[in-house]
């Protein structure tokens, strides 16, 4: 993915933050984050990031797209810096970040294993990652068929859109296979089985 052709044209969020935010508050509203560095990759615009960022010491916004990342500077708050990167993550100091958030990103990379490692190198010993991504089960594509949402969901016409799809399994398998201990597992928005994203909390041992 090149960044002239991953375009953001708005400062707004997308229709999944509202309910993973409020999914993400389970995890990070407390008074121990305000000594933390925060790093949020896949920042997009800015727009989540600087929601969360109110529960952390600096947040740090990366992301690929060049528009996007000159949207979130202009409408960023005083304790949130946001910098342009390539995947390689090779503008980011090791062992810097505590906290280390991936919202709707990884089913996007062709390589997820190799980018939780270069994610795990930036961590500091037993910092925390926070990992949402869209929730895949039997049931849930079982009536995505009988809806025949099929091609809706799973759209190849999609410019950039989801290439992996994760249930709960593999989602901790790929945590596991890199050397994170998974302490928390929610399902966010709509109701399990049908949920719309999954959620996971993992330390970097």
């Amino acid at each position: 993915m090149n960044n002239e052709s991953y375009q953001w044209h708005h400062s707004e969020g997308e229709n999944s933050f509202p309910y993973i935010f409020n999914s993400l508050k389970q995890l990070i509203d407390n008074n121990r984050n305000q000594s933390l560095m925060h790093l949020d990759l896949g920042c997009g615009n800015g727009f989540l990031t600087n929601k969360i960022s109110k529960y952390f010491k600096e947040t740090h916004g990366f992301d690929v797209s060049q528009s996007g990342i000159e949207i979130a500077k202009k409408n960023s708050n005083q304790n949130t810096k946001f910098f342009q990167t390539n995947l390689n993550l090779e503008n980011i100091k090791e062992a810097s970040y505590d906290v280390v958030t991936l919202i709707e990103v990884i089913e996007h990379v062709y390589d997820p294993e190799k980018f939780l490692k270069l994610i795990k190198s930036k961590m500091k010993k037993d910092s925390k990652i926070i990992i949402s991504t869209p929730f895949h089960g039997y049931f849930k594509n079982l009536v995505i068929s009988l809806m025949n949402k099929f091609d809706h969901h799973f759209n190849p016409l999609w410019l950039h859109g989801h290439i992996k799809f994760f249930s709960k399994k593999t989602l901790l398998k790929i945590m596991k296979n890199n050397g994170f201990k998974v302490s928390k597992v929610i399902y966010s928005g709509r109701f399990y089985p049908l949920s719309k994203s999954i959620i996971i909390e993992a330390t970097n041992e």
